[in-house]
Order: C-alpha cells, then structure tokens, then sequence
C-alpha cells in the first residue's frame, strides 16, 4: 500500500465515487483510477466500494473506516514534512487560510496587507466557505488556520482561539418608518420583509434564534450568503436586515441607513482554529498574532497550546530573537 494509493481513496470520495471526476483531478486516466480502487481493496483483503455493475455507488462499513484512517495517514505524513521545513528559514513557503466572505472581504484585508509586508516570501491561498467547511478543512490538513464563527458542535482534535467580535445592527432603506423609532423591539421590526444570511453561516442562525427565544416569526423573503447582496437588496427597498457592522461603511453605502439593534441581537466571538497536530511555520503564527494584535486580545498562554504548537512557537521565538 502507498500514499499514491491512499490519495487516489480520498481524491474518489471527494469526488463522489466518480472515476470519470477522479480523473481528472489527478491527471489520469479512469482505468487507472478503476485499477487502483480494486487493487487496494485486493490488497487490503476487504471490499471499500459498493458497486452496482461496473459503477462506485457508495463505501462498505470498511471503506469508511479505511477513509477515516487514510485522511489520518496523509494529515500526519504532511505534518513530518512540514517539520523539516521549519528547520529552514522559515521565510517562504504558502500559507493557507480558510474564512467566510465576510470576514475576507471586510475584518482581514488589513491584517493581510501587514502580513504580506512581513513576509513576502510568502504566498497567501484565501479559501471562503461555511463556519463547518472551514473546520473540515482544518481537520483535513487543506488550510493551516480557520478563521470564522464557530458553529455548536467542535472536533476534539481542534484548537481554537478567540480573534476578535462580531457586532450586528439593523439596516434599512432611506426614509423607513423604523428609522423613527429611538428603540425597536423584535415585533417592530417584524413587520416588514427581511433579508438574512442562510443559516449555514453563524449571523444566519443566530438572527433566527432571537426572533424565535421572544417566539416571534419573521417572514423571511431572501437568504443570501453574501453582505454585498443583502445590502443591494435593502438599498433597493426590498427588506431589511441585520448585518454585521464591519460590512457597513456608510460612506460609500449611501442608500441605507442604521438602527442600533445591539439590545436585540448579541455579539459573536470570531475565532482562530487550527489542527491541534498540525505543524504551523513561523509566518503561521505570525498570522495569527496580527489578528490578536490587531484587536488587543491577550498573547496566547503556553497551557492553551498543544505540544506540536508550543514547539512551533519556541522555533518562532529563536528566528526572532
């Protein structure tokens, strides 16, 4: 059994059992992707796929687990060869970050354009996705740091750090009734059309909770997954919403107006998560102390850390120094 084997599992998965996708993603050919998958079953002594013909229709009990431990397998492989890069000088190499939109678009542009300054050496990969895409990133291996709200439900072998708050208020159109009312309740505000994040994302579901915790319904018009949208949508009159505050700058959205809400909808904390075994180089952790920087939270304690880590920060003490 090889890494090449295990890779072309994942890489079948990923793809949802088509050999064809597979393919092409690997830069092969689909007999070699059939021949692999019936080699390594050979090899294994056990049947991974479930097959209806010739076609992959799903994982046996055994390919689940032989997934599970294969993802293991290449998560701890590219963890040994990352420590032989943190031996070098640490000043090239990719750093990959995954976040939401709205935190790429508004909370972290500063923060990379620091970043980029110290370290341009380095090539920085954005990935966007859900609060749970993100945390399945970062237990896969494929991103270094996750930054986002988190959702209710954490792997064990995550570990995470609080980064900096979400703030939230209502906006509306120019000239809205509510813009007259000094403080409006959850029923002021259902009364009219809104506009919300689906609930894949934290602000979606926790709107949702609020209306719901004072047993109140809106009726909710469009879900989106993007501020820019909801903030057309409300210009154009046709709902309003509760966004995030750092997505607002009334300079330059000129056709919406704020209501202070902050009795009704609570703050969330963004937090840094990264994989407790993944080795992070020192342009990593340098990542992550700009965001904690930035927003005055407290160095993070040795006790918070796992052993890989602490190692890693010792490694970026001693270039500093």
């Amino acid at each position: 059994m090889t890494l090449k084997q295990l890779r072309y599992l994942l890489a079948l998965v990923d793809h949802g059992l088509s050999v064809s996708r597979t393919a092409v993603a690997l830069h092969t050919t689909q007999p070699g992707v059939s021949k692999m998958a019936k080699t390594l079953e050979r090899e294994i002594g056990l049947d991974l796929f479930v097959r209806t013909g010739n076609r992959l229709v799903g994982l046996t009990d055994a390919g689940r687990d032989a997934v599970e431990l294969a993802r293991r397998v290449l998560r701890d492989t590219g963890t040994i060869l990352a420590l032989a890069k943190n031996v070098q000088t640490g000043l090239t190499g990719t750093l990959r970050v995954g976040t939401t939109h709205i935190h790429a678009c508004y909370a972290l542009v500063e923060i990379v354009q620091r970043f980029l300054v110290a370290h341009p050496g380095v090539d920085l990969v954005l990935t966007q996705g859900t609060p749970i895409e993100i945390l399945n990133w970062v237990r896969e291996g494929s991103i270094d740091i996750g930054v986002s709200t988190l959702p209710k439900q954490l792997p064990e072998d995550i570990v995470t750090f609080e980064a900096y708050s979400v703030e939230r208020c209502l906006i509306v159109p120019r000239r809205h009734p509510l813009l007259k009312v000094k403080r409006p309740s959850i029923q002021d505000i259902a009364r009219y059309p809104l506009i919300t994040y689906d609930e894949a994302f934290n602000s979606g579901w926790v709107v949702q909770r609020e209306f719901q915790r004072r047993g109140v319904t809106p009726r909710v018009i469009i879900r989106a997954t993007d501020a820019n949208v909801i903030k057309s949508y409300v210009a154009a009159g046709v709902g309003i919403a509760v966004l995030q505050k750092m997505a607002i700058d009334l300079a330059r959205d000129t056709d919406i107006c704020i209501v202070p809400s902050d009795h009704l909808f609570p703050a969330s904390m963004s937090m840094i998560s990264v994989q407790k075994e993944h080795v992070l180089r020192p342009f990593g952790q340098d990542f992550i102390s700009m965001i904690r920087a930035q927003t005055k939270r407290k160095p993070i304690q040795e006790d918070q850390l796992s052993r890989t880590v602490r190692k890693v920060l010792k490694s970026h003490e001693d270039i500093a120094g």
